[in-house]
């Protein structure tokens, strides 16, 4: 739909209570459920399940490769990521993360230290067993890498004090540090795997080893991950059955979402996932014809955005960018574009979030007064246009077709670029773009999306480097509102730290928001276990969505065939 979005380490992290003994639910409330908004599915729950079988899976791109502190995962590195590899954490059906590799993660009582304590006699898939210093050595991994280093800025030392247990001390509280283990940030390879060798490449970037319910047994890139049922795996449903139940699982990146549909039509694929509204549409359809399942998540989701250079012209003016805010009319994009089914966005949270705030100043669509201050600019700049270039990926030409217009209405010299999805990425983190058709920031709870907004996270410059906070906006209003939000122990103080947020991205505008994103998954009608099995506890898991800052996420672990 929209152009990808990038996740590095914790991007999109749903923060909640930490599970175990921690005591930390005050600390940072509760989302609205993330469940489905259509779940037209063909579930008999008193089934039970069967084990064997393959499944191919049509993912939206591909990844560059599966080393949690160096590569680059969005949906699709996640996916692969959560088959190989176990998470500290994960999240239940009420948005509280919990423990799941962990047996327990524990902070004292000002969340300056964290303990993390694994779950015993659990091995890798080559049977190396897991300890703490596996944890030690992916978590030092991450404080050393230039990608992932800046997602855990609070973090001072990371120390073992037996073979179970970690000890995560800060430089400052961390009120929801457990949300951060939750995805890329908190899968743990086979240590061996994140060693350099002479090439000063590492093994777990296209050969990795986890804890997981699967074992890569070939990636061909841009082809397909293929995997085989780890026959170690130390999870075991509530029957005692050996997890996963299925043999096999492949991985194909298909990024033509009219393709990814006719192979799942044709029966090349057994499930897909997709936030394309006419895919949507059309397997609601097929779905209540019951010729499909379909999925969708209704959390927070991702937002579609426009993201803006705020150290680069045009957008280094804010009167350019509120003019471009005004000349941008949501609401009949979502009408024109995403065919009615999206909620419009004016911020980075959707309507049903606790974290929603009744802000003011955002600039929705008025195109008179975006010609004003477009005029403004013209007399400010020596009678020039606002000139920009959009950027987007393959498959958004609508989309742009439609903005391009409305802000050519408004003044603005507006051209368009297509940019293959690895180099989209790698430009807009070194700022080489002017503007770009975005998706991004889904994560329920603030504070695992704060590596994006931070100004210390912003770059020195117009360009060069690498920026994660990726429109380059320096913000002290934000950044004190991201501190207070971090560090707050009470739910009513981190709401009004985010409410404080919000109201400075209202002002300063270094996004021009669109909508807010639904994922779905579809799948053929054998598919059974579609969403989240429970976690080890038994406890419900989050259906889908969870880790990273994405819906469409489900773990595979406990999906099985049902016999045609």
């Amino acid at each position: 739909m929209v152009a990808p979005a990038l996740v590095l380490g914790a991007a999109g992290l749903f923060a909640a209570s930490c599970g175990g003994s921690s005591g930390s639910g005050d600390a940072t409330g509760t989302t609205v459920p993330q469940g489905v908004q259509k779940n037209q599915v063909v579930e008999d729950a008193n089934a039970k399940p069967v084990s064997g079988g393959s499944i191919a899976y049509g993912i939206e791109a591909e990844s560059d490769g599966f080393n949690p502190t160096i590569n680059r995962w969005a949906i699709s590195g996640v996916m692969v990521g959560l088959a190989v590899y176990d998470p500290l954490a994960a999240y239940n059906d009420k948005n509280e993360a919990k423990p799941y590799l962990a047996d327990t993660i524990t902070p004292n009582d000002k969340f300056t230290v964290w303990t993390i304590k694994l779950r015993p006699n659990i091995k890798f898939s080559n049977g190396t067993p897991l300890t703490s210093a596996a944890v030690k050595a992916t978590l030092d991994g991450h404080l050393k890498s230039p990608l992932t280093k800046p997602v855990f800025s609070p973090v001072q030392s990371v120390e073992t004090t037996d073979d179970l247990t970690t000890v995560v001390t800060m430089k400052s509280p961390w009120v929801v540090f457990p949300s951060t283990l939750t995805a890329q940030s908190g899968v743990i390879p086979e240590p061996s795997t994140l060693v350099e060798d002479a090439s000063g490449t590492t093994p777990a970037a296209a050969a990795p080893i986890g804890t997981g319910p699967f074992m890569q047994t070939e990636w061909k890139k841009d082809a397909a991950w293929k995997g085989k049922k780890n026959p170690t795996y130390w999870r075991k449903d509530k029957d005692g059955t050996q997890l996963p139940y299925l043999n096999n699982l492949e991985f194909r990146p298909i990024p033509e979402q009219d393709s990814r549909s006719k192979a799942l039509e044709s029966g090349d694929l057994q499930m897909m996932h997709s936030s394309d509204t006419k895919d949507i549409l059309n397997y609601r359809k097929l779905a209540a014809d019951g010729k499909f399942q379909i999925v969708e998540d209704n959390g927070e989701g991702e937002e579609g955005f426009v993201i803006l250079n705020s150290a680069k012209a045009p957008f280094d003016d804010v009167n350019a960018r509120r003019a471009l805010a005004y000349a941008t009319d949501n609401e009949e994009y979502n009408v024109t574009v995403n065919n009615g089914i999206l909620e419009a966005a004016d911020g980075p949270f959707r309507k049903n979030s606790v974290w929603r705030s009744d802000y003011k100043n955002y600039p929705t669509f008025d195109l008179a007064k975006a010609t004003e201050l477009v005029d403004k600019y013209k007399a400010d700049h020596g009678g020039q246009a606002p000139k920009f270039e959009l950027g987007i990926g393959a498959s958004s030409q609508p989309q742009a077709a439609f903005l391009q217009q409305g802000w050519q209405q408004a003044g603005f010299d507006v051209t368009v670029k297509t940019v293959e999805q690895a180099v989209f990425i790698l430009d807009a983190v070194q700022g080489k773009y002017q503007a770009n058709l975005w998706r991004q920031f889904g994560a329920p709870d603030p504070d695992a999306d704060a590596i994006w907004w931070d100004s210390a996270n912003a770059g020195t410059g117009p360009e060069g480097g690498l920026a994660l906070n990726i429109a380059r906006h320096k913000s002290p209003c934000t950044d004190a509102a991201l501190k207070k939000g971090r560090e707050t122990a009470d739910v009513a103080g981190r709401k009004q730290a985010y409410a404080d947020m919000q109201q400075c991205m209202a002002d300063e505008v270094p996004y021009v928001w669109l909508d807010h994103t639904v994922w779905a998954v579809m799948a053929a009608n054998n598919v059974r276990g579609i969403t989240n099995g429970p976690l080890p506890d038994g406890q419900p898991s989050l259906p889908i969505g969870g880790a990273g800052d994405f819906g469409g996420v489900t773990r595979l672990t406990q999906t099985w065939l049902a016999p045609k």
